[in-house]
């Protein structure tokens, strides 16, 4: 079964080709069809500002709207959310970004702003850090001659925060921080540090801060107490992991000198043929529909995502998130279990494929294969064996293709004219459509996730365990493995998440600012084969 697909408008396409799979394209569209079809009212409710983000399912249903499609939406469906005002809240960033570069805006203890660290987890920094890499490279700091220096910090990693703030003129730099709520503790806990950093310098906490949040959030609150240098409002029904078309994806943007207005451009293009109503002329339900009937058929399969560009080495991690937070449920939205997902895992042709294309093409046959790639490139050097440079990627792409056809695997090639902030925008909606309506066909909600939420709870649970256990130690003495020195000081707690805390004390109690009130503490650990558990001495 093959099946092509062309938008002349664009230049995108791209080249199905499952024939181990199916027998017959018109085949799998017909079973789609009916599912198709209750996914465009989805669509349509969606973006009439409809509440579709729910499931009965009550302890994980957020209840709220979804509101991504119509940031780029030309009409105004949903007062104060269109195009139009996506683009005038650009027009306001570019400025801003624009007086800091000139130095219209500038700190009091240095000439001007000369770094930009974007503060972020998961949505709020994958989709832009991802811009920023497939616009310039991996080097960017050092190849692109940007007018800022900029990095990002996401995960709650002391040595890469060090790194970073040690290796830069807090004096001369801003931190922005993005988060929705301000609450989530991976953002808020280097938030607090960097302010810390600011005071320690004798700096206003404010003049070295800005923000992207919710109205009214507890980041907006400490904003405004600390005299943010610039806050920008996101909406509550903006999704994390759909919110590059947001101010989250904008500001970077705009201090990073990417097109933003071609990019949200080319995401509005794209839901345009996305939202058609045939079947067989919308392309996000035609690769939704293949994806779906082939699970059916023969349960999930892993998606393999390759980028033929070095530029977009990020994608493939983007999409992670993208497809497994949103398609990973335990529920349908009536709240009978569900147990779906779609597990994303890829990197760069041709690097990367030599780390699985031999299982891919010889082995296991759980999977079906993504290829993407551009057709202009800007730039070429001869090459003995293929002519050219390009021409020998070219060539690794057919002959990757040739291969899985030979050794049957099922792949899908897209394609697009050249790599630039519409090619990027056209991909990511996309691939955003294509979630809605695999969401919407296996009869989950794509817009929740109760499973981080869990992580973050448990998370909780540790941290509360982990102060009790350094207040007892602060005073007491204490021998033995985990239960047994819980035990000695009076606390109830898990095995598991006890030892991995006194572990941790074990190693890192002398480092610095780690455990203040344990830094003198004497901490011994050996490891007892017999009772295959470590045994520690806490002494003073």
């Amino acid at each position: 079964m093959t099946d092509t697909y062309f938008d002349p408008s664009s230049g995108f396409r791209f080249d199905v080709h499952f024939e181990s799979t199916f027998s017959n394209i018109e085949n799998v569209y017909s079973t789609q069809q009916p599912k198709f079809e209750k996914a465009l009212d989805l669509i349509k409710r969606m973006e009439a500002g409809e509440i579709v983000n729910h499931t009965e399912v009550k302890a994980e249903s957020e209840d709220r709207q979804v509101d991504h499609y119509n940031l780029r939406l030309q009409e105004e469906k949903v007062p104060g959310k269109s195009l139009a005002h996506t683009l005038k809240l650009w027009e306001e960033t570019l400025q801003f970004a624009r007086d800091v570069e000139s130095g219209k805006i500038k700190p009091s203890k240095a000439g001007k702003y000369d770094t930009i660290i974007f503060n972020g987890i998961g949505g709020s920094y994958l989709g832009p850090q991802m811009l920023i890499i497939a616009k310039y490279g991996a080097d960017y700091n050092t190849t692109a001659h940007l007018p800022f220096k900029i990095y990002f910090t996401s995960n709650t990693d002391s040595d890469l925060f060090h790194q970073v703030t040690s290796n830069v003129s807090i004096e001369s730099t801003i931190m922005v921080h993005l988060s929705k709520s301000g609450t989530t503790s991976e953002t808020a806990g280097n938030m607090h540090t960097w302010m810390d950093l600011c005071r320690a310098k004798g700096l206003p906490v404010g003049e070295h801060s800005a923000c992207v949040t919710i109205r009214d959030s507890l980041l907006d609150r400490i904003a405004q107490e600390q005299k943010f240098i610039r806050s920008w409002h996101m909406e509550v029904d903006t999704g994390g992991r759909t919110s590059v078309c947001s101010a989250i994806g904008m500001v970077p943007c705009a201090f990073a000198h990417l097109d933003f207005a071609a990019f949200i451009k080319g995401m509005s293009d794209m839901d345009v043929l996305t939202r058609k109503t045939t079947l067989t002329e919308n392309p996000a339900a035609i690769l939704a529909s293949i994806i779906n009937r082939q699970s059916e058929e023969q349960g999930f399969k892993n998606m393999i995502v390759l980028c033929y560009s070095e530029f977009m080495k990020e994608f493939a991690h983007y999409l992670q998130q993208l497809y497994m937070e949103s398609l990973g449920k335990e529920y349908t939205v009536e709240g009978k279990p569900a147990h779906v997902g779609q597990t994303v895992f890829g990197g760069v042709g041709t690097g990367e494929q030599h780390a699985f294309m031999q299982q891919v093409q010889k082995g296991l046959p759980d999977c079906f294969v993504r290829i993407i790639h551009f057709e202009k490139r800007n730039h070429d050097y001869s090459n003995a064996q293929a002519g050219s440079m390009g021409r020998q990627l070219l060539a690794f792409v057919n002959g990757t293709e040739k291969a899985l056809l030979k050794n049957k695997r099922p792949f899908i090639d897209l394609s697009f004219p050249e790599r630039n902030e519409y090619s990027f925008g056209m991909m990511i909606a996309l691939e955003e459509r294509i979630v809605t309506f695999l969401g919407s066909y296996l009869g989950i909600n794509s817009y929740d996730q109760p499973g981080v939420q869990d992580g973050k709870l448990a998370a909780s649970a540790v941290n509360k365990l982990s102060a009790a256990i350094v207040k007892e130690l602060e005073t007491k003495s204490a021998k033995g493995t985990a239960v047994e020195v819980l035990k000695a000081l009076g606390i109830e707690g898990q095995h598991y998440e006890a030892e991995s805390i006194l572990n941790d004390i074990y190693n890192n109690h002398a480092v610095k600012d780690a455990y203040p009130s344990l830094e003198a503490l004497k901490v011994t650990r050996e490891f007892c084969p017999k009772a295959k558990q470590f045994v520690f001495t806490f002494d003073h």
